[in-house]
C-alpha cells in the first residue's frame, strides 16, 4: 500500500513541479487556451470545406489530437527539465524501478491530456451545438484513455533524444505536425496512399481518431474493442521501447559527458 501511495505521490509532485501550475494563469493560456484556439481553427476549417457534413465526428477527433501538447511536449519536458536542472544524473543513479518511475510521471500528464481533450470536445459541442448520446461519451472515455496512453509513450521515446540534440523543439513541433496530419482528424483516411496509411496505423491515436469519428458520426461501434486492444498493445510496445531508449541515451551522456545542460 504504501508503494502505491508513492507511486501517485511522486507522480503529483513530479507534475506540479515541472509546470509549476500552481500559478492558475499559466495553466489556463498553456494547457487551455492554446489547445482550444487549434480546436476551434480546424472546426471552422472542416465546417467550410465539408459544409457542415459529420461534423461531430470531426470536432471530436480534434479535440482528441489536444491531447499533444501533454502527452508529447510534456512528456519530453519531463526528461528535457531533468537535464536543465542538473537532477537527471539523480533520478538515473536513483535505485528505483525506472519502468514504475517513468510510469508514475506520465501518469498526471495522461490524466490532464484526458481533462484537456474534454474540455475541447465540450467546448466545440456548446459552439457548434452538436449533441451526443450518454453511450457515446461512455465509448469516448474508454477510446480516449487508451489512445493518450498510447501517445504518452511515444511523447517518452521522443524525450529521451534530449540527452542526444539540442534540437528538441524542432523534433516536437515535427511530430506533433505528424500526428495532426496522418491521423487523419481532418480528412478521411482513405485518401492517403497506402504507405501512408501504414505509418499512420503505427503511430498513437489514428485509431483513437477513427473510432471516435465512426461512433459520433454514424453510431458504429463495430472495431471498438479491436482497435482498443491494439492500441493499448501499441502504447506497451512504446512504453517498453522507451525505457530502452532512455538507458541508452544516459549511458551515451555518461559517456560524452552530456548529461547535464548546465
Amino acid at each position: 500500500m504504501e508503494a502505491i501511495r508513492r507511486f501517485f505521490r511522486h507522480s503529483l509532485l513530479s507534475y506540479r513541479a515541472l509546470f509549476g501550475w500552481l500559478n492558475p494563469k499559466v495553466y489556463l493560456i498553456v494547457m487551455v487556451g492554446m489547445p482550444l484556439s487549434q480546436l476551434i481553427f480546424f472546426t471552422f476549417l472542416v465546417n467550410h470545406v465539408y459544409d457542415g457534413e459529420n461534423l461531430a465526428g470531426y470536432i471530436g477527433a480534434n479535440a482528441l489530437l489536444l491531447c499533444v501538447m501533454n502527452s508529447v511536449f510534456g512528456m519530453i519536458t519531463v526528461i528535457n527539465s531533468d537535464r536543465s536542472s542538473g537532477t537527471l544524473q539523480l533520478v538515473m543513479a536513483a535505485p528505483a524501478s525506472k519502468p514504475a518511475l517513468f510510469l508514475a510521471r506520465s501518469l498526471a500528464h495522461m490524466a490532464n491530456g484526458f481533462v484537456t481533450a474534454g474540455i475541447g470536445l465540450i467546448f466545440g459541442i456548446a459552439l457548434f451545438h452538436i449533441s451526443i448520446t450518454s453511450g457515446q461519451v461512455l465509448a469516448l472515455i474508454a477510446i480516449w484513455t487508451v489512445s493518450i496512453f498510447s501517445a504518452c509513450g511515444l511523447g517518452l521515446i521522443i524525450g529521451s533524444f534530449c540527452l542526444w540534440t539540442p534540437s528538441m523543439h524542432l523534433l516536437t513541433n515535427l511530430l506533433s505536425s505528424i500526428l495532426l496530419l496522418l491521423s487523419g482528424a481532418n480528412y478521411p483516411l482513405q485518401v492517403m496512399p497506402q504507405a501512408l496509411q501504414f505509418i499512420a496505423y503505427c503511430l498513437p491515436l489514428t485509431r483513437g481518431v477513427e473510432l471516435t469519428k465512426a461512433i459520433l458520426d454514424h453510431g458504429q461501434y463495430d472495431n471498438m474493442g479491436l482497435y482498443i486492444g491494439q492500441e493499448f498493445l501499441l502504447g506497451c510496445v512504446f512504453f517498453a521501447l522507451s525505457i530502452g531508449c532512455i538507458r541508452y541515451a544516459a549511458y551515451l551522456a555518461r559517456v560524452k559527458g552530456s548529461m547535464d545542460l548546465s
